[in-house]
């Protein structure tokens, strides 16, 4: 999932410039600096002696608080809706949790005994949290940019702003197929399972807004998939998610061309 997020982050950045506007409600007041701060007193535990044999975890006494501040969409995305000019504040909350995720699946203990290969399993239910953050904000994204696709005139996207748009939603698509491609893997429990796939339904009705149909029925179809190596608890949200994104309207992004 980490090698498909990193190609489209620095595209995101990039558009977010062009879409800067004045800012919304749809965003919690004081996001950004709830964050920054929180996400400082992360990395200042990653260089205390104990992050030398493992990095911060849920249930660590120092970083819970941290972890409670990071993972409250209250604090942090507020609510839906959200409008284009919140779009360079979300990809900036997307990129500190794209940022903790690599923490995790780069970690190497001080004596260099861990498998790298191993961590996205070792720390996954850090990591199930983070991706479950990570598709919340791409769902914001998704309404934020189709916000700009219905109220910009069409003679006012250039074809390099539609370049701009198109990757941007092959990014964020890439977010749910990557925690969708987790949903499939039998060494995940059942617990981060069932949290990835609310997140996912939770994130379908904005994300079918801006993918072209026959995308969405490959994330359908793939989602379905998933069923195999799934908890029994986890199939109704797997057939909400796939019956949201059979939808064959096409309106706003998804019939940018």
């Amino acid at each position: 999932m980490t090698r498909k997020l990193a190609q489209y982050v620095l595209p995101l950045a990039l558009l977010a410039q062009i879409l800067v506007a004045p800012a919304h409600a749809g965003l919690a007041e004081g996001a950004q600096d709830t964050m920054k701060a929180a996400v400082g007193q992360f990395q200042a535990l990653l260089k205390e002696d104990a992050a030398r044999d493992a990095p911060p975890r849920l249930t660590d006494e120092k970083a819970k608080p941290i972890f409670d501040t990071l993972f409250d969409n209250a604090k942090i995305l507020g609510a839906h809706p959200y409008k284009a000019s919140d779009v360079e504040l979300l990809l900036t909350v997307f990129g500190n949790y794209f940022g903790m995720t690599k923490v995790y699946l780069g970690f190497r203990k001080a004596d260099g005994t861990n498998n790298l290969a191993d961590n996205e399993f070792e720390y996954q239910n850090e990591l199930s949290k983070l991706a479950v953050e990570m598709v919340a904000t791409s769902g914001a994204v998704s309404e934020a940019l189709n916000d700009y696709v219905k109220t910009t005139p069409p003679d006012q996207i250039s074809e390099e702003r539609k370049s701009g748009l198109a990757k941007m939603r092959t990014g964020v698509g890439q977010v749910v197929s990557g925690v969708i491609t987790l949903l499939q893997n039998p060494r995940y429990g059942a617990e981060n399972k069932l949290a990835m796939a609310e997140a996912i339904v939770e994130t379908a009705p904005y994300l079918r807004e801006i993918l072209p149909v026959e995308e969405r029925m490959s994330f359908a179809k793939s989602a379905l998939d998933s069923l195999l190596n799934s908890p029994k608890e986890v199939e109704p949200l797997i057939n909400e998610f796939a019956n949201t994104m059979r939808s064959d309207e096409c309106t706003g992004l998804c019939a940018l061309k």
